[in-house]
């Protein structure tokens, strides 16, 4: 549910930037819309291989890294280095392409969800500074990885339409 109610936010504020706006860049040194909504697709799309890949049943509470998780993701004054892997390109972004993509890749993921065992550990990676997670701690993740980027949009939408409105 959670996860459901962070995707229809997400697919939210991505849809209330028009085609310029996406690819606007909102202030130096930042990402445009498009790029955060990239991001985000690359990172979903990557978790949800690491949830379909290799698993081990988990010697320790499967919930246990949830709160270290979100209390780094979710404190929005710390700033990070994305892994090379995630970075979003430089080229324009299409909207209708990129929600489509972002829509399918999270239901996919939501579905999955409702499927797994969500107690195991996924074997085929493990996140810097946490080591290896369980689906459960996985699929969390992507909930406030994604709600940190949505409150990255949210500045970003302000900066654009702010940028747009003093060049009129």
């Amino acid at each position: 549910m959670e996860l459901h109610n962070t995707a229809a936010a997400l697919i939210k504020i991505l849809s209330s930037f028009n085609e310029e706006e996406m690819n606007m860049v909102p202030f130096e040194g930042s990402w445009t819309a498009g790029q955060v909504g990239e991001h985000i697709y690359k990172s979903v799309s990557g978790v949800s291989q690491v949830l379909q890949g290799a698993v081990a049943p988990t010697e320790r509470n499967p919930g246990e890294k949830i709160k270290s998780i979100e209390d780094l993701f979710l404190n929005f004054n710390e700033k990070f280095k994305s892994p090379e892997f995630i970075i979003p390109s430089d080229h324009p972004h299409d909207k209708k392409l990129l929600l489509k993509c972002l829509t399918l890749t999270l239901d996919e993921v939501g579905e999955n969800l409702k499927k797994q065992d969500q107690s195991v550990t996924c074997l085929e990676f493990a996140m810097p500074g946490f080591g290896e997670l369980t689906r459960m701690e996985w699929n969390h993740f992507i909930i406030v990885h994604t709600q940190r980027h949505i409150h990255q949009l949210k500045n970003i939408a302000e900066k654009v339409k702010n940028r747009l409105h003093h060049s009129m």
